[in-house]
């Protein structure tokens, strides 16, 4: 499972594997095996981090969670990949008018395109669906404005950063 988190203000892509009974977690390309279990009757839990042993307690709000342990206190925002994926397309390119080009946020297969060079968009309009780890995300408009240019058809595998569309933001 993919997993996104911000930490003090930097962001690390984190990706959860289990195999065989073992889990192991990639942070930003790199490997660590762990061990991580809850302590009973608590908010605490004991995790070993490639071979190294760490305590701390959780308390979890609406927006993130809190961590503290022997290192200090750490607030921690986590977003699913879905989430993740959906709250950069609509932050992006944001600003005065002029072109704002949409690319994609992870790599995937696109399922549908909805949108049209020269037809007026508004704002949270879906423009294309871009289906991404078994999940169809739909990209949708961050501004309302005219569809400038359409880079992608329907089937075409993209990669993380490809041009999608360009929108005349108004």
């Amino acid at each position: 499972m993919r997993y996104y988190a911000r930490v003090e203000g930097k962001e690390y892509e984190c990706v959860l594997e289990g195999t065989n009974g073992a889990l192991s977690i990639v942070v930003d390309g790199k490997r660590f095996p762990v061990d991580l279990r809850h302590i009973p009757r608590s908010h605490a839990w004991s995790v070993l981090v490639d071979g190294r042993s760490y305590e701390f307690t959780v308390h979890e709000n609406e927006e993130q969670l809190e961590l503290s342990g022997g290192a200090g206190v750490f607030h921690v925002a986590v977003e699913d990949a879905r989430t993740h994926a959906a709250r950069a397309q609509t932050s992006a390119g944001r600003g005065p008018q002029g072109p704002r080009l949409l690319k994609a946020v992870m790599p995937g297969i696109v399922r549908e395109v909805m949108a049209v060079p020269g037809a007026a968009v508004e704002k949270g309009q879906a423009l294309l669906i871009l289906e991404a780890m078994k999940m169809q995300n739909e990209v949708r408009a961050g501004e309302a404005g005219t569809i400038r240019a359409v880079f992608v058809r329907k089937g075409d595998t993209v990669e993380k950063g490809a041009r999608l569309l360009e929108i005349e933001c108004e």
